[in-house]
């Protein structure tokens, strides 16, 4: 039986509770937050934010644990509210919505070829992809190319587009479905800075952030707020053989390497447009509340209602997702629930 990986003492839940601002208690929020205090006790999250928001109301604001807390290790300060984490591969629906955003300006278009923009990625037959199939995961290089130091790249934020250039697609376009953790949003990443002109760290936050009044929210974080960003442990049983080819496969390293990684200054004030969206719990929340209101938030319009609908509606085959196995459906840029055989 493989050794399940905890965190030492856990303190009593109430005694690393902080509350943020919120507006009202209800009965059913402090049910959903009793639940994260027992899935906090387990042991297997450092830990663990929660924030709800119901029609422009902040119902929950809370965080539980500890900033720095690894299995064997004293744990760090308490995590806040105003603490940061990252989304790891949500960063892909703030990415994808960057990219509606710009369909919506007329500077991208998602039947337009890649390669009518980027004319080297067309090589070796990737000359019929189109931005949709980078978006819904259908592009056919899902793996990372072959011989680069894969932590380089996630420390630095930088990719040799060369290499991805090179990739031989391994289905046609809009074929076959395999998650695409990295490859090609490095490439949706030259698309935005081509048309636009502009850094994609600063194309974000005047397109999206600065309109809504966002704070602390974007690719990485500025170097004095790293030790604001809360840190990343490797909890639990063992990955399966299996999802541990998966991620070293897609990825390009194994799990906890990539973990560690994670935790390093270099990662956390990068830019990676697949992997290091960094936020407040507010913040990521209030990003998911413009997209739910069709593009506007607060009575500020950043998208049109036709644009999130494109990124929400499923756009890809019903079949077994080649990277993982599994049925998964995917818009434009976000992974798509269902009622059977669904993460979601």
């Amino acid at each position: 039986m493989p050794r399940l990986r905890t965190l030492v003492d856990v303190p009593a839940a109430a005694e690393v509770v902080r509350v943020g601002e919120e507006d009202r208690r209800d009965s059913r929020t402090e049910g959903a937050w009793k639940a994260v205090l027992r899935l906090y006790r387990a042991g297997l999250h450092p830990a663990i934010a929660l924030h709800v928001r119901h029609r422009g109301l902040v119902l929950l604001d809370r965080t539980v644990g500890h900033l720095h807390h690894a299995p064997g290790a004293k744990p760090g300060p308490v995590a806040t509210p105003e603490s940061l984490f990252s989304l790891f591969s949500g960063s892909k629906i703030v990415t994808a919505a960057l990219v509606h955003a710009l369909v919506d300006d007329g500077l991208l278009a998602l039947d337009r070829a890649v390669a009518d923009v980027l004319p080297s990625f067309g090589q070796h037959g990737k000359h019929n992809i189109h931005l949709r199939h980078l978006l819904n995961h259908t592009a056919g290089i899902p793996d990372m190319p072959p011989g680069l130091d894969a932590m380089a790249i996630l420390r630095s934020g930088k990719m040799p587009l060369d290499a991805i250039y090179a990739l031989r697609p391994q289905t046609a376009p809009g074929e076959r479905v395999a998650y695409h953790p990295v490859t090609t949003w490095f490439v949706v990443q030259e698309l935005l800075e081509t048309v636009s002109g502009k850094p994609l760290r600063r194309l974000l936050r005047e397109r999206l952030l600065d309109p809504l009044g966002f704070g602390a929210f974007g690719y990485g974080v500025a170097p004095d707020r790293v030790p604001d960003v809360a840190l990343h442990a490797v909890t639990g049983p063992p990955a399966p053989p299996f999802m541990a080819r998966i991620f070293e496969r897609s990825i390009g390293a194994p799990l906890d390497v990539a973990v560690r990684v994670s935790n390093e200054p270099a990662f956390l004030t990068a830019v990676l447009p697949s992997a290091n969206v960094t936020g407040r719990p507010r913040d990521t929340s209030r990003f998911m509340a413009m997209l739910l209101g069709g593009g506007a938030l607060d009575g500020v319009r950043v998208m049109s209602e036709t644009a999130v609908r494109n990124m929400v509606t499923p756009s890809t085959p019903r079949q077994f997702d080649a990277t993982f196995g599994f049925p998964m459906r995917y818009g434009l840029g976000v992974m798509m629930g269902g009622r059977r055989f669904s993460l979601y």
